[in-house]
């Protein structure tokens, strides 16, 4: 048993500390996977579980004020990675769209970098708050398996690109990202200060957003396997990759039944 134990740790140490970004490991939430686990264990039993069950008798919580304050920020936010991405690395050229190796030079603007990618992370965290404003509300037909997959895989890749590649090729993933919950955001602002404006395909072509997103990281992801020459970590594509494969396949399927098959009916 203690033989066992001490490989135990031997092995966590290795992982959690010798193979992880020395620059990330001791920011807050990254320096032990303990917390953002327990999180994502909380957030599945309060949104499958126990916050259903707790709204089975009560009237819908009525969240207007503060869903609003929560899309303002999460614009503010999105907006902010996407013009920090242009300004100091895409458009000046200081990193290359096609392969960025991981640059691990002490400078201002890797500084910014390893701060705006933890950044990113933490915003995935925050956006679990929308399926417990779902539940609240009672709308629980809008915690779907895609819904709950999407968050939680967001959360723990996050967790990962942080700890041990803060930069590099997978600031496009962010990039991307980013643009599109700008403009998904503001459609569910628009959404709750102002109903009437709503157009009823604006849902539908943000769903044709989001689907062209994965594609984008697909590509983005995969053609580096097929690359000698970069330098980013190939494993990163491997981890990355059957992830937004998954989720294309389950963005495409939900777009087909609501949007495709849906209208055949109704036809």
């Amino acid at each position: 048993m203690g033989t066992l134990m001490k490989n135990i740790t031997v092995y966590y140490n290795l992982v959690n500390n010798e193979l992880a970004d020395h620059r990330t490991n001791k920011f807050m939430l990254v320096s032990s996977p303990l917390p953002i686990l327990m999180i994502m264990f909380l957030y599945h039993r309060f949104v499958r579980s126990w916050g259903p069950a707790f709204m089975a008798n009560r009237q819908p919580f009525q969240l207007k004020k503060l869903i609003i304050v929560y899309n303002i920020v999460q614009i503010f936010l999105s907006c902010y990675l996407v013009v920090e991405c242009l300004q100091w690395l895409y458009l000046p050229g200081y990193y290359n769209v096609w392969c960025q190796k991981i640059n691990y030079d002490d400078t201002p603007v890797e500084r910014l970098v390893i701060d705006r990618v933890w950044l990113y992370y933490f915003i995935k965290i925050l956006d679990l708050l929308d399926t417990v404003f779902f539940v609240l509300r009672k709308k629980f037909s809008h915690v779907s398996f895609l819904h709950v997959y999407h968050h939680l895989g967001m959360c723990l890749l996050g967790f990962i690109g942080t700890k041990y590649v803060p930069g590099g090729h997978g600031i496009m993933l962010g990039f991307i990202n980013s643009m599109v919950h700008a403009v998904m955001y503001t459609y569910y602002l628009i959404a709750i200060m102002r109903p009437q404006w709503v157009k009823q395909w604006w849902k539908k072509y943000i769903t044709q957003l989001q689907i062209l997103q994965f594609v984008l990281l697909i590509l983005h992801f995969g053609h580096i396997l097929f690359e000698p020459s970069c330098g980013y970590p190939k494993w990163v594509s491997f981890l990355f990759l059957p992830h937004n494969i998954f989720i294309l396949f389950l963005f495409t399927d939900f777009y087909i039944k609501e949007y495709i098959n849906k209208k055949k009916k109704e036809d």
